[in-house]
């Protein structure tokens, strides 16, 4: 249960953090975006979405909160409100723990594979630049169609402290409850493990033949 001392110690805390932490967004794209060199990098694309993306997080996501620790409430606490934060938080989410999965099955490709697979701007386009902009998409898409969509609207509700309450997917239509977990959290989070404790093995052993090679 939320007391409103421990509500003010959240709040103190987490504006501590939020000021430096948009200092240093700001300059990590302003670093990233100001050097051509820096932008023709593939291995960059992903990490400057992710950068974009954190700072939404940070600058709309966090303020939210910090809204709700500062007053105890919502003061727009309405249907509509609570369909913009949980979409936000959600995709802003999603989209992290996603777009991390590409980057790591990206650098084997960057890696191992780049002179095969990204030797030419055709392939480069397919495989680099439409998976960027098929996670966008999808997210984007089936979370706003669970938000917005009209058979949707009448399962977000508030409980009387003016907290949003429900998720209409997860309490209406539980499959995609799950799916939604399963499919933006625990899979990608499970794959990331995978791919990069694969790629470190695949190094160790790739170093490891070449020396042997060389003797």
């Amino acid at each position: 249960m939320e007391t409103v001392e421990s509500c003010h110690a959240k709040f103190g805390v987490l504006i501590s953090l939020q000021i430096p932490s948009i200092a240093c967004y700001i300059g990590l794209v302003y670093h990233m975006l100001s050097s051509r060199h820096n932008l023709q990098k593939l291995r960059n694309h992903t990490a400057i979405s992710m950068l974009f993306v954190g700072f939404i997080a940070v600058i709309m996501g966090l303020s939210m909160i910090l809204n709700f620790l500062q007053t105890g409430t919502l003061k727009l606490g309405t249907g509509a409100y609570c369909r913009v934060w949980n979409f936000i938080d959600l995709l802003l989410y999603a989209l992290l723990s996603i777009l991390m999965l590409l980057t790591s099955i990206e650098r084997h490709i960057l890696i191992f594979h780049k002179q095969q697979i990204l030797n030419t701007q055709r392939k480069r386009f397919y495989v680099h630049y439409i998976p960027l902009a098929c996670i966008f998409g999808y997210l984007i898409f089936f979370l706003y169609l669970n938000r917005f969509h009209p058979s949707m609207r009448k399962s977000i509700r508030l409980q009387s402290s003016g907290l949003c309450w429900s998720i209409c997917f997860v309490i209406d239509t539980p499959v995609l409850g799950v799916f939604d977990q399963l499919a933006h959290t625990m899979v990608p989070s499970i794959l990331i493990f995978i791919a990069n404790i694969c790629l470190l093995l695949r190094a160790l052993w790739q170093k490891h033949y070449h020396m042997r090679q060389a003797i």
